[in-house]
């Protein structure tokens, strides 16, 4: 008498095992993206959550994905239903949080604004030579300790009006006009190098057309792991400057446009964050190059100014782009 042999069962077809996985991964990459842009609403209570937006892009993308696969894999009419909201919640995800550079009236008069965090550079020819093509009206650098050579002369002999970040004596956030100012404003309080205050320097300017004044500051803050301290850096620059619809602010915020200590602060001053044609930071990784990964170099504007171009730089010593902007007074 033979043993009793198992009835061999049937493979599940390959493509069935393989949807199954996949509809596994698209709930995985769902809830992870959900839980990343969902992060960043409760950084009013935990603001370190709010560095989940460093990475909004990517999980946007994952979600919109995600969502998608789910919805044609779906075999419920309400759980299409369900995908299909999901995935419109994902595309306004996408939408941008900046504003695009649009032409001004013909018969505007524009200003040129350039900006550059100088990070470990003191004596670079490309900058000069950059700043040379722009012919920029206003300037405005963040970590230029006293520069040397050319750059130095040029800086000398073409913008006879500057100011720092402080009052008296120097530090490395700075703003050079050829436009006589009618007000300079140091807004640090505390020793700004080592982060412990506000670096800025203001100018205020008698009006281009029509009878408001404008004001244009340079700021550089501190890092985005310390959401705290660039708060309340925000709120010192509030306070001895503030911003209102004639406001130019140029600066290396240590923010990308979505991270929440940034809208706040917009938002409570009703500007506008332009957007830039490629990232502003980081430029290199110990010794190997990169291409930028973040938007951390910004021009934000009140609603009477219009930007008309907004040019990110190519490498010019630092590991920050820095940008050349048009603007004209409109409103």
């Amino acid at each position: 008498m033979h043993p009793p042999v198992d009835r061999p069962t049937p493979q599940a077809p390959i493509h069935l095992w393989l949807r199954t996985w996949l509809i596994r991964l698209a709930t995985a990459g769902l809830g992870l993206s959900g839980l990343v842009l969902l992060a960043p609403k409760l950084a009013w209570r935990w603001p370190d959550l709010g560095l989940a937006a460093l990475v909004h892009m990517p999980a946007a993308w994952l979600g919109l994905g995600s969502t998608l696969g789910l919805l044609f894999a779906a075999r419920d009419r309400r759980a299409r239903l369900g995908f299909g909201v999901s995935s419109f919640v994902f595309v306004v995800a996408l939408l941008p949080a900046t504003r695009a550079p649009a032409p001004c009236p013909p018969n505007a008069q524009r200003l040129t604004l350039a900006w550059l965090n100088a990070h470990a550079v003191r004596n670079s020819p490309q900058i000069h030579r950059w700043l040379q093509r722009a012919r920029a009206d206003v300037i405005g650098f963040a970590e230029m300790h006293q520069p040397t050579g050319e750059l130095a002369r040029y800086l000398e002999r073409t913008y006879p009006f500057r100011q720092n970040c402080q009052v008296e004596g120097e530090c490395s956030t700075w703003l050079y006009t050829k436009i006589p100012p009618m007000e300079h404003l140091g807004l640090a309080r505390g020793d700004a190098e080592n982060r412990q205050t506000l670096s800025g320097a203001g100018m205020v300017f008698p009006p281009v057309t029509g009878a408001r004044a404008w004001k244009v500051a340079a700021v550089h803050l501190s890092r985005p792991t310390a959401p705290n301290a660039q708060a309340s850096e925000l709120a010192q620059f509030e306070t001895r400057m503030g911003a209102d619809a004639d406001t130019l602010m140029l600066g290396d915020f240590n923010l990308s446009p979505r991270l929440p200590v940034l809208q706040d602060f917009v938002a409570r001053n009703g500007l506008a964050i332009t957007r830039s044609d490629r990232p502003t930071w980081p430029l290199e990784f110990g010794e190997r190059r990169l291409e930028g990964l973040w938007q951390i170099d910004h021009l934000l504007t009140g609603r009477h100014w219009q930007v008309e171009s907004f040019e990110t730089s190519l490498r010019l010593g630092s590991d920050h782009r820095g940008f050349i902007a048009k603007v004209c007074q409109v409103g």
